[in-house]
């Protein structure tokens, strides 16, 4: 147990080593509930990485994660999104040939009460609530591989949201956006922020991380610094 009821995350002296490379050396990071931690640091520094470890993407090799002061060990994204810790990733991973909202509830359809039919009513108004909520203006029945790709980012932040996620980690969110898309980001980020959601923001823009961050934390050659 980890027992501080404002620290959403927790992570203590977390490692990744790889032949040759130790990626995450004795790394520790807390998350408030309620804020924006900015994580910062050059192009192998390592912050990925630890993400990609508290998300079940990579096994870490040593250290513990702490969810709500409790324990947790991912052993998939499925996992880690079903216990309400969700990942934007700068690098998007898509059912491009199929649409808006099958992407969103992939693998988590709405059925018809007591039957296995999927229930595509459900499903567009199960979008349609998301999207009206963070201000996305999209048909929930488009074809992904159709939309420019600051659209298919809004509809993985809305997938995201969808599950309720207690932590959501934005990695380099911007690198594809607009000017008036990032602050479309940004009024959702401060939206998510005041629910009580704790945010990873992953940025390497200068302006960005001093609009939006509450604390910032530095990683080096796979350290905390």
């Amino acid at each position: 147990m980890f027992d501080d009821p404002n620290v959403v995350l927790h992570c203590e002296k977390i490692d990744k080593i790889y032949p040759g490379t130790k990626a995450l050396d004795q790394v520790s990071f807390d998350l408030l509930k309620g804020k924006v931690n900015v994580l910062i640091g050059e192009n192998g520094a390592g912050k990925s990485t630890l993400m990609k470890c508290l998300f079940g993407i990579y096994n870490k090799d040593d250290g513990k994660i702490f969810l709500d002061g409790k324990e947790v060990n991912f052993r998939s994204s499925r996992e880690a999104l079903d216990n309400g810790v969700a990942m934007v990733h700068q690098e998007l991973n898509q059912a491009l040939r199929r649409n808006v909202m099958d992407n969103i509830w992939l693998g988590r359809y709405p059925k018809i009460k007591g039957t296995p039919v999927i229930s595509e009513k459900q499903m567009y108004d199960d979008t349609m609530k998301v999207f009206e909520e963070l201000g996305i203006n999209v048909n929930p029945k488009t074809i992904m591989s159709t939309m420019p790709v600051s659209q298919r980012q809004m509809v993985e932040i809305a997938k995201a949201v969808s599950f309720n996620s207690k932590v959501i980690v934005f990695d380099e969110p911007t690198s594809s956006l607009t000017e008036q898309e990032v602050e479309h980001l940004f009024r959702i980020i401060n939206m998510l922020r005041d629910r009580g959601c704790g945010i990873i923001y992953i940025s390497h823009k200068m302006e960005e991380i001093l609009r939006i961050s509450d604390e910032v934390t530095i990683m080096r050659d796979g350290q905390w610094i």
